[in-house]
């Protein structure tokens, strides 16, 4: 490792707490000369290594140039100021095919899109996710061919996945792919397009997922083991499984589904694993709405004056391309889709919990850890107008996402927070909610993150 210089790898061999786990260098290197380990952190063989450098130039973790990204995107130079980025249209819908729309966790919008263009030929094949058939405590991704295998990618995963190792896998391919993909995956993407044109032709369109931060691997196997659950006994497992907005499961292999929290996903497991469980990383990501995205997803979680969800069991849709629109378009036309347009609703353009969470929490972190003399992203965005409230509170949750540091103590707060005694807080937390939403002056939207 010491006879190859750093400028030519990826950041992962001299900064590994900035690797992103993306897995892009190991996707693109020519001579497979770099492996993803068992802790999905890439590993390098230097006696196989040719040192052209092409890792180092398409790796999306030390450096994330919004303006450079733009104009590959975009093709012009305004770079945008707000947390959803460049949205030429913005709509709210789901898939008019039921086993789609319930397989979903958010009415199957993407598997919609995805599965149209397999139908008509546009793609020969879906890059996505899903829990690995032989081994389901796991995240893989794979190159979905049919419609059978896309329904095996539905339903989200927030763990951390190296979807883009998958591009050696494009040489094989005749014909272009689509991609689904998270906000820092999406940025080793369109570094691949640019450094490889070749394999850029093959990729017809990017899905773009919201991300409030991806979770630590570790976090399926730490659940099941609150619940004394042997990975060996597992035949599938659903961070939302059942009635929207959904539960984290265990499907046995004798058929027994056991939830392994109370309440639903979204208010009682979501926000916990994501203050334990999200990576360093993660925390000074400053992208959560997939910006150089053909078109974004995430849940609509906007809530009515009551409290209530108005469009439950669907998703937001930001088209931000032309070619975004074009897929979007011919998957309304083909029947694919049932999509409501709000792009002159102004509820829909921000995201208050999300926008705190990368918009002002994450670029905070990463000035304050600048200044610390601590290695850091190297963004060109300025850091945003704040008050000493967002700093102060940018520093408590940091503090509380510092627990997660220590395992021992991780997993003993996340069996409490799972079991039976942390009921209490559920239902607070529930109760504020919707105490905050029947005040007129409080009516704003709710977080969206990667389909949460």
């Amino acid at each position: 490792m010491e006879t190859i210089p750093a400028t030519l790898l990826s950041i992962a061999f001299s900064h590994r707490s900035l690797c992103t786990r993306c897995g892009t260098c190991t996707g693109v290197c020519p001579v497979a000369a770099i492996r993803m380990g068992p802790d999905l952190y890439p590993d390098i063989d230097p006696d196989r290594c040719i040192r052209c450098g092409r890792c180092h130039r398409t790796c999306p973790g030390g450096r994330v140039h919004f303006g450079e990204l733009t104009r590959q995107t975009f093709g012009h130079e305004r770079v945008s100021e707000t947390f959803d980025g460049h949205v030429a249209a913005t709509y709210v819908g789901y898939a008019l095919d039921r086993a789609i729309q319930d397989g979903g966790a958010g009415g199957g919008i993407i598997t919609a899109l995805l599965a149209d263009m397999l139908r008509r030929g546009i793609v020969d094949g879906c890059i996505v996710t899903r829990m690995c058939p032989e081994q389901p405590w796991k995240g893989e991704a794979f190159i979905a061919r049919t419609a059978e295998e896309l329904r095996q990618s539905q339903g989200s995963r927030y763990m951390i996945i190296p979807v883009n190792a998958i591009f050696s896998q494009l040489h094989k391919i005749d014909g272009r792919v689509a991609i689904a993909a998270l906000p820092c995956q999406v940025h080793g993407i369109r570094l691949m397009m640019r450094e490889q044109p070749a394999l850029a032709g093959k990729i017809h369109v990017v899905i773009g997922l919201f991300c409030g931060g991806s979770l630590e691997p570790v976090v399926v196997t730490d659940l099941l083991k609150t619940k004394r659950i042997q990975p060996g006994e597992l035949s599938d497992f659903q961070f939302r499984g059942g009635e929207w907005p959904g539960k984290i499961r265990a499907i046995l292999k004798d058929g027994t589904i056991r939830d392994l929290h109370y309440s639903n996903y979204k208010d009682g497991a979501y926000n916990y694993l994501i203050s334990l469980y999200m990576p360093p990383r993660c925390q000074t990501c400053i992208d959560g709405s997939g910006e150089f995205s053909d078109v974004a997803v995430s849940d609509a979680w906007t809530r009515d004056a009551a409290g209530n969800y108005k469009f439950k069991s669907q998703s937001r849709m930001l088209v931000r391309t032309a070619r975004g629109a074009e897929v979007v378009a011919d998957a309304v036309a083909h029947g694919v889709l049932s999509l409501t347009c709000v792009s002159d609703d102004p509820s829909y353009r921000t995201h208050r919990m999300q926008t705190q969470r990368k918009g002002m929490n994450a670029p905070l972190r990463v000035d304050r850890l600048r200044k610390q003399g601590i290695i850091v992203p190297d963004y060109d965005r300025p850091v945003p107008m704040h008050t000493e409230k967002d700093a102060i509170k940018e520093r408590v949750v940091s503090g509380l996402m510092g627990i997660g540091q220590f395992p021992r103590l991780r997993f003993m707060l996340i069996a409490f927070l799972t079991s039976k005694a942390a009921i209490p807080l559920i239902l607070l937390r529930v109760y504020l909610k919707k105490r905050k939403y029947r005040r007129p002056s409080q009516r704003e939207p709710e977080s969206v993150a990667q389909g949460s």
